[in-house]
């Protein structure tokens, strides 16, 4: 896949895993190889380095963005024992990451440097999770219709419907 069909995808989905997974295994990584405290080494370099503070920076916003619970759903609709089993690593791995930020960034919270970010977001929330539920059910449905159903293309336009309203929403489109 293309970055931006991809990414658009994750942030459907709720859940933006391309801008954070792996960023708390390698800092706790990192932690592990180089001993307790030596993540004091890379809040210096973050607070010191533009790159890094930006690539942190993103990685919090989109944290911040993620709703793991409606991202659960969309998990859901791969109806398998693999899948679960994915979905838990991405779930480990969200909350791995939240630690390590908040270790580097000396923040208790996502956001807490942009508190008028946060506060868009959860202003946002209330009118996207409900199209997110919504869209969810509506894949589902669409999944189930056989290929010659008349309703198929009802659906395929009430998913398109939900995903321009939950792309909207998030103001992030890929």
């Amino acid at each position: 896949l293309r970055a931006i069909p991809w990414v658009f995808s994750w942030s459907q989905a709720r859940i933006g895993l391309p801008a954070w997974f792996g960023l708390g295994s390698a800092l706790e990584g990192f932690e592990q190889a180089h001993g307790p405290g030596s993540l004091a080494h890379v809040a210096e370099l973050y607070r010191d380095w533009p790159f890094l503070t930006s690539a942190l920076d993103n990685a919090e916003l989109i944290l911040g963005r993620s709703e793991p619970q409606i991202a659960g759903l969309y998990a859901a609709l791969a109806g398998d024992t693999e899948g679960d089993r994915l979905w838990r690593r991405i779930l480990d791995e969200y909350e791995r990451s939240i630690r390590g930020l908040a270790k580097v960034t000396g923040r208790p919270e996502l956001l807490a440097a942009e508190p008028l970010v946060g506060r868009s977001i959860r202003l946002r929330r209330p009118y996207i999770d409900p199209l997110s539920h919504i869209q969810v059910r509506f894949l589902a449905r669409l999944r189930a219709l056989a290929a010659d159903d008349p309703d198929r293309e009802r659906y395929r336009r009430l998913v398109q419907l939900t995903v321009n309203g939950v792309a909207a929403g998030l103001q992030n489109t890929g």
